[in-house]
């Protein structure tokens, strides 16, 4: 009897580990399958750490037992290597830069500097601006900056900012102690019929003699309330109908979010393939290495987190989720990166992210 209870049960986790295994394996597919042409593969993308880890533990079970059914996980893990290091570096870059000599590159979504008091500190524009004079930064990229009637000064003189519209107060911001050469932006593209959102800003500076372009993403957002971050994949004291029209409603918010972003990277790798000369991109992707979005700029951009970062990385600090949406790549026959850190400071809905480099 026992013998059979252990086999119904091995039977059973190798079912829950099939389908596991099914769903890291279709999760692969949402780095090159566009949302303008299927989303659902989007889905499980966003599930890929949660789907690796299901089938590890699904491996160390088997292996325990010595069981060939081990093969599965091990296999669908491996069909995948490539991915892992986006979310999960075991050792930092080692490399050692002489003082003066790097270039800091920070990219932080401000989430309105606070306006509507989503967190209760009443100084926190006050706090970013000691955040950068204590680290440094040679160019900061802002996200969701909001124009307060005392404006944010963070004593960095250059600085170039475009607002959503002409009336608008909100917007993305590049503050710069280089000084800033040319600058302009791109307006983002939208489906048809849609309305288009978001623009990249960039700036050329001069750094060490040599003419660099740096930009500033702000990438469609999926938009969900505060409670929906908090909640996600929770039914709480709802009732089931309820619930159905809440998760309905996530569902294609998310599902409208990764058909959005598709058409706009699609439109910037065009772009930062035309431009022959360094450029380092960040900004506020709002999706994570195992995206579409994130897929299509990492084909030709290195991520500076693979390059020196360390551990799992949270940059968005709301939700059950541990996202990595903000990002800093760059192009690494020009450049190498040398440092890679997250500020766990809560200042916003996110977390600073910063990066150095130095010339090749």
């Amino acid at each position: 009897m026992a013998a059979k209870r252990k086999n119904f049960f091995d039977g059973f986790l190798y079912v829950l580990n099939t389908i596991a295994a099914f769903a890291l394996l279709c999760s692969y597919l949402s780095n090159y399958i566009s949302p303008r042409v299927f989303t659902w593969f989007s889905f499980l993308g966003l599930a890929y750490p949660y789907l690796l880890v299901a089938n590890i533990l699904f491996a160390i079970w088997w292996a325990l037992r010595l069981k060939t059914k081990i093969i599965l996980p091990i296999v669908a893990i491996a069909v995948g290597y490539k991915q892992i290091p986006l979310v999960y570096q075991f050792g930092g870059s080692k490399q050692v830069v002489a003082s003066g000599e790097a270039l800091k590159v920070m990219t932080f979504n401000v989430h309105n500097l606070n306006r509507f008091q989503w967190l209760p500190e009443e100084d926190i524009p006050r706090r970013i601006e000691q955040l950068i004079e204590d680290e440094q930064p040679d160019i900061v990229l802002m996200q969701e900056y909001y124009r307060l009637e005392n404006p944010l000064n963070p004593d960095m003189p250059y600085v170039y900012f475009e607002f959503q519209d002409k009336v608008g107060k909100t917007g993305q911001v590049i503050y710069s102690r280089l000084p800033i050469l040319d600058k302009g932006f791109y307006p983002l593209p939208a489906p048809e019929g849609a309305i288009a959102k978001g623009k990249a800003l960039w700036v050329d500076v001069e750094w060490q003699g040599r003419r660099l372009r740096v930009y500033n993403l702000h990438l469609y957002s999926v938009g969900l309330a505060g409670d929906d971050y908090e909640n996600l994949g929770q039914q709480s004291e709802e009732s089931n109908e309820e619930f159905q029209k809440r998760m309905y409603r996530i569902g294609g918010s998310l599902n409208r979010a990764f058909e959005r972003r598709a058409y706009q990277v699609e439109f910037l790798d065009s772009v930062f393939q035309a431009h022959e000369g360094p450029i380092i991109v960040g900004g506020d992707f709002n999706d994570p290495p195992s995206s579409y979005t994130f897929h299509k700029l990492h084909e030709h951009l290195q991520d500076s987190y693979v390059s020196a970062g360390e551990g799992w990385v949270r940059t968005f600090n709301r939700g059950p989720l541990p996202f990595r949406i903000d990002h800093i790549l760059y192009r690494d026959k020009d450049l190498r990166c040398h440092s890679y850190k997250v500020y766990q400071q809560k200042l916003s809905d996110h977390y600073p992210v910063e990066a150095e480099f130095s010339w090749r």
